[in-house]
């Protein structure tokens, strides 16, 4: 039985919120996507959190794909990056690992093409989540209308969580600031 992840719990959550059209806010979640990942990836204590850079602590396979390519990437590289920098470069990579592994799974289903397609979760969340856990935590930083209001963070919250929620709001800030500038 497959488990299901934090990135998994972002997708379906904002795919109910936003009405299956999860391809407007494909940036966004994109960068919450990551940050879910990197979460989980801290959890499993596979990378650290040291200041701005991202470390890999213990490189190997997981149980989920879309964590094995990203543990892959960050072996990958040559050099460690910064937090912000590596949400940015994994953001389009894991939105599609993330949606094809739902889809495959059958928790995320598209909707007959009408003028723009549509992902729906299977299932509605039976249960709202607890008003300080990572999950709300992330989606309040990446878009403020996905997990609202705004949940403070627990005394006794893992700082790998605290960093990336911080990043994932320093690029979700960023990603709009640029889309800003454009016009």
């Amino acid at each position: 039985m497959t488990t299901t992840t934090l990135a998994d719990e972002v997708m379906l959550h904002v795919a109910a919120s936003t009405g299956g059209r999860t391809a407007s806010w494909r940036v966004e979640l994109g960068i919450a996507l990551a940050g879910a990942v990197l979460i989980d990836l801290a959890a499993a204590d596979r990378v650290v959190i040291r200041g701005p850079l991202l470390l890999i602590n213990r490189p190997g396979p997981q149980a989920d794909p879309v964590q094995n390519e990203v543990l892959h990437r960050l072996a990958a590289r040559r050099r460690a990056g910064s937090l912000q920098e590596w949400i940015h470069r994994l953001a389009p990579l894991v939105r599609q690992g993330v949606e094809t592994h739902l889809r495959a799974r059958g928790l995320l289903i598209p909707t007959p093409a009408r003028r723009t397609p549509r992902l729906l979760p299977r299932h509605r969340p039976s249960s709202p989540e607890p008003p300080n856990s990572p999950l709300l935590r992330l989606l309040h930083a990446t878009h403020r209308s996905w997990a609202t209001p705004a949940p403070t963070p627990p005394a006794d919250e893992p700082s790998a969580v605290t960093a990336v929620c911080a990043a994932v709001t320093s690029c979700a800030d960023a990603a709009q600031r640029q889309l800003i500038q454009g016009y």
